[in-house]
């Protein structure tokens, strides 16, 4: 099946990643001229992390950031108030993984041009309109001079 995805940020390219492991040719559009690891740091709660790990991308991740051992508040002196194991050290399968959110997006990225292939992630694209008919889409995507490009998938 062919399918196409609007967007290569986090959940467009994980999206895009899942979707070609379970079979699919995916192709990946995004309206941004390149990808810039832009944004702050976040947590990957356990629960993501094992989907990203399904997806044979844990080691990347921690390699971009850590394995959050554990969440702890301190009060204004410095006093621990309260504490709690994450990921792995609190008996999950996955880690907790803290990294900036560039990084992730990078790791994604990096894994969608390796697996979906040369340029199935196409930048410079922003989706102007779509058409469904007969099983198909064809979706209308615009560049930064203007030029209409249309793409037809089956999803």
């Amino acid at each position: 099946m062919q399918v196409i995805v609007v967007g290569a940020g986090i959940g467009g390219l994980a999206a895009a990643l899942a979707l070609h492991a379970s079979g699919h040719e995916v192709t990946v559009f995004e309206a941004a001229p390149t990808i810039l690891p832009l944004g702050v740091g976040i947590n990957l709660l356990p629960h993501a992390g094992e989907v990203l790990d399904e997806l044979g991308l844990v080691a990347a991740l921690l390699a971009q950031g850590v394995a959050t051992r554990e969440l702890v508040y301190f009060n204004r002196f410095g006093q621990r108030i309260w504490g709690e194991p994450r990921g792995r050290f609190a008996g999950h399968s996955a880690p907790q993984i803290s990294l900036h959110r560039g990084a992730l997006q990078g790791v994604l990225f990096d894994a969608a041009i390796e697996r979906l292939g040369e340029g199935r992630v196409i930048c410079d694209r922003r989706l102007s309109g779509h058409e469904e008919g007969e099983g198909r889409i064809v979706a209308r995507f615009l560049d930064r001079e203007g030029a209409t490009r249309t793409v037809d998938a089956d999803l």
